[in-house]
Order: structure tokens, then C-alpha cells, then sequence
């Protein structure tokens, strides 16, 4: 390709997670493939639980898949890594997916970038936070998000190609309760302990508008406007229909 600037896809979501998880999947195929520069989706989701692999083999799947369905979440496998997750249009959804001749040996360094990104964005509107698991909180992992005095914030996970990675993520910037509305019985379902008090939301420690932060979250990977704000293009989009069935947990479960 000869333009190799940042791909920036805002608000580019489908109407079902499904099918927004198998667009992330063809973008990450047709990056390995160097038939697409690095890309940025971000946006505000839908009301969705997006279970990991993980997830998709515990005894409980079926009833948590009911759960989050009788809760009014949309439900969809995804393909990085972790536990479940729920999203919805108080929080954003981002997904950054970059070419790599050797996705193993940059994972870490791929997550401590993300997380960095957002610990940034969020001290530009003055609030301070720090990267780190805690025991108890959904989805753990150790470049979670969290913010002093309400919790967990943002949390990540990656899944790597032959040529490629993609790092994708949720940030709570209001709604906590809803989350743990879904999230404490899923959690139940699949015999997963969580901690709710644990789960945060950015609108404890400041009152920011949740497009102002996506614009400055993505200014993060496109410093001085080098990102090129675009449409998924038709090929894409086929792909990911070919792919859609794979991540309707409704199927399996």
C-alpha cells in the first residue's frame, strides 16, 4: 500500500456484536496480509458481553450467554483473549491493529502502549491513574486501568496473527452499575469470581464528555492528525461477513 498512515474507523460499529467482532478479525487478517496499514476503531458500542474463548468452554456458558441475553446485552465471542466483558454507549470500544513481522516478542510492549495511551488521556483532563491488576476485578489483567477512588477503568487483550497483533479494549467512562448488572451474574453463571466494588467508571474522578475523550484517546495513535479517518471498505466487510457465525455464541451455546 502506498499510503501506510494510521486507518481511523470512528463509530464504525454494525448493528449486532457478532458482526462487529468479525469485522475485527477480517481487519486483523487483511493487516497480516499487508493488504491494510495500522488501524484504529473506536466508538461508542451497543449494549453487549463479549466472552473470551475461555469462556465459550465452562460449563456454565449456555446459562451465561441466557444471562446476559435476559439483561438486554448482545452477545458475542471474541477474539482476544480474557473473560468476559460488557459494553455499552457510556463506555468506548476500541480496537487498534498493527502490522508486526514478529507479533510474539511486541505483546507486552503492545499493552503497555495501550494502556499508557489512556493513563495519558485521562491526565489530560486531570485525572491520574495506574496500570496493574487487582485481585477481584472482571476480566484481570495486568495493564488494566484503574483510577483512584473508583476502580477499573479500562481493560485489554490481544490476539496475534502471522503478521499482525490487535489490541482491543473497553474504557468505562460512565455506566459501572450497568455494567455490573450483567457482569455479576454471567460471572456467577460461569463460576468466576468478581468484585464489583472494584469495577470503575471514569465519571467518578471528573465530568468529561465521552466524544472528547475518544478524540483525544485517538490523537493518542495519531499524534498531530496523521491519522486518516476512513469507511470499511466493501472487501473488508465480506470477509467479515464469512466470519460472523464463528463469534454468535448463540450457536454454541
Amino acid at each position: 500500500m502506498t499510503d501506510n498512515s494510521l486507518q481511523l474507523f470512528n463509530d464504525r460499529l454494525a448493528g449486532t456484536a457478532h458482526l462487529n467482532t468479525a469485522i475485527s478479525r477480517a481487519i486483523l487478517q487483511r493487516v497480516s496480509a499487508r493488504e491494510m496499514p495500522e488501524t484504529l476503531q473506536i466508538g461508542k458500542p451497543h449494549r453487549t458481553v463479549a466472552f473470551g474463548k475461555h469462556d465459550a468452554l465452562t460449563d456454565g456458558f449456555s446459562r451465561a450467554v441466557a444471562v446476559a441475553v435476559a439483561h438486554g446485552f448482545d452477545p458475542t465471542i471474541r477474539i482476544a483473549g480474557g473473560r468476559a466483558v460488557a459494553f455499552h454507549p457510556q463506555t468506548i470500544r476500541f480496537v487498534w491493529t498493527v502490522p508486526a513481522d514478529d507479533p510474539v516478542t511486541g505483546m507486552h510492549e503492545r499493552f503497555s502502549t495501550v494502556a499508557n495511551h489512556v493513563v495519558s488521556t485521562l491526565e489530560s483532563f486531570g485525572v491520574g491513574a495506574v496500570i496493574g491488576e487487582v485481585a477481584g476485578e472482571y476480566c484481570p489483567g495486568a495493564y488494566s486501568v484503574h483510577v483512584e477512588g473508583t476502580g477499573k477503568v479500562m481493560g485489554a487483550g490481544q490476539r496475534l496473527a502471522r503478521n499482525a497483533a490487535q489490541v482491543a479494549g473497553v474504557i468505562v467512562v460512565r455506566g459501572a452499575s450497568l455494567v455490573n448488572e450483567v457482569l455479576v451474574p454471567v460471572y456467577t453463571a460461569l463460576g468466576l469470581d468478581m468484585d464489583p466494588m472494584l469495577t470503575g467508571q471514569i465519571a467518578d474522578a471528573a465530568d468529561i464528555d465521552i466524544g472528547d475523550f475518544e478524540t483525544r484517546l485517538s490523537e493518542q495513535f495519531s499524534p498531530a492528525g496523521t491519522g486518516r479517518s476512513t469507511e470499511i471498505d466493501s472487501g473488508t466487510m465480506a470477509l467479515a461477513y464469512s466470519f460472523q457465525a464463528d463469534h454468535d455464541p448463540r450457536i454454541l451455546a
